[in-house]
């Protein structure tokens, strides 16, 4: 896609903007209610030196408000300390559990309760040493069981909610995981690191399937499966590129530049995916189809730092809630 293209996307305004008192890192509204909204936070306390850098955290809960003119408002009703939050997912088996990947080697789950807005702690887990911090999780698209967690020591791991604790664990990264995807049949396990490594596990084997570090020339950072229904598996990097490869060739079949590190991505509808590009801002991309190319339709550029998260509304599509790291802001806007 050329440069050209992107420029001429149009620009979304947001219609609330508000703040948080930790630095925002990731964001979800909430599948049984999507008009709550879930904020991880991530601070490092450069000053706390007895004990070397200290991470802290917080995990908050918002309400988007509707006014007669259909303005929306975010209200503020929870907000529970944490460890340092890396990523937040909501189980799609169940969705009230809420997995929350921390630093001090620590992952939570919170159940919510929608209908009094609130969160209930329900399990805490030091699943590895102190040192290390879980990155990101994804649940099992078909074992209600089990999520893989990436850890900043080059690991990942498959944990087991009834067992409480890491089932299998093995290291096809030489840094930090920023990111991993179960296949649409949960069988094959992808990760993707800061060695700019994407690669593919069998659960089922114990082995890998393929490595590829040629590829992208940055770290990877966002993987979405679509096998089940184009047999696509798409990419997000720090070099700024969305990449679609084929699932069986394990070529690239298209890519774009969005303009800024592709840190997350999320399906807006089946025909386009919500894009977290860091310095850049936020992206909607139109994926190809029946003619239709690759390319940038909207972005959201108002965020002054880092967006690491932005969320689709599960009943309106065309409304976006996004955050940004250092300016601490969390906004709404529409496409």
């Amino acid at each position: 896609m050329s440069a050209s293209a992107r420029a001429e996307a149009p620009s979304a305004e947001s219609l609330r903007t508000v703040f948080t008192e930790l630095p925002p890192s990731c964001v979800l509204y909430a599948p049984r209610n999507p008009d709550l909204v879930v904020v991880g936070t991530y601070y490092l306390d450069e000053s706390a030196t007895a004990l070397g850098k200290k991470k802290t955290g917080s995990l908050l809960l918002y309400q988007q408000i509707y006014s007669t003119d259909g303005i929306s408002d975010l209200r503020l009703l929870q907000t529970l300390p944490a460890e340092a939050v890396l990523d937040i997912k909501f189980s799609p088996h169940d969705p009230t559990l809420l997995g929350v990947a921390q630093s001090l080697g620590v992952l939570s789950f919170y159940r919510l309760n929608a209908e009094e807005a609130v969160f209930v702690l329900d399990s805490h887990h030091h699943v590895c040493d102190s040192s290390i911090l879980v990155l990101a999780l994804a649940f099992s698209p078909t074992s209600p069981e089990h999520l893989a967690l990436t850890l900043s020591s080059g690991g990942v791991a498959l944990f087991s909610l009834s067992a409480g604790k890491i089932v299998y664990q093995y290291n096809p990264h030489e840094l930090e995981v920023w990111t991993c995807e179960f296949s649409s049949d949960g069988k094959t396990l992808y990760s993707g690191g800061d060695d700019s490594v994407f690669c593919a596990q069998s659960l089922e084997a114990e082995t890998q399937l393929w490595r590829d570090r040629k590829t992208h020339q940055a770290g990877v950072t966002a993987i979405l499966a679509r096998e089940a229904t184009n047999n696509t598996i798409l990419t997000g990097s720090y070099d700024e590129w969305l990449r679609i490869f084929d699932s069986r060739t394990r070529r690239v079949v298209d890519d774009a530049r969005l303009g800024g590190g592709v840190w997350r991505i999320h399906m807006r509808d089946t025909d386009s995916v919500l894009a977290s590009c860091m310095h850049a801002g936020a992206r909607i991309v139109a994926l190809p189809g029946e003619g239709r190319p690759l390319s940038v339709v909207a972005k959201f550029e108002e965020h002054e730092s880092m967006n690491y998260g932005s969320h689709i509304h599960g009943s309106r599509p065309n409304s976006v809630v996004s955050c940004s790291f250092y300016d601490k802001r969390l906004c709404i806007w529409s496409i």
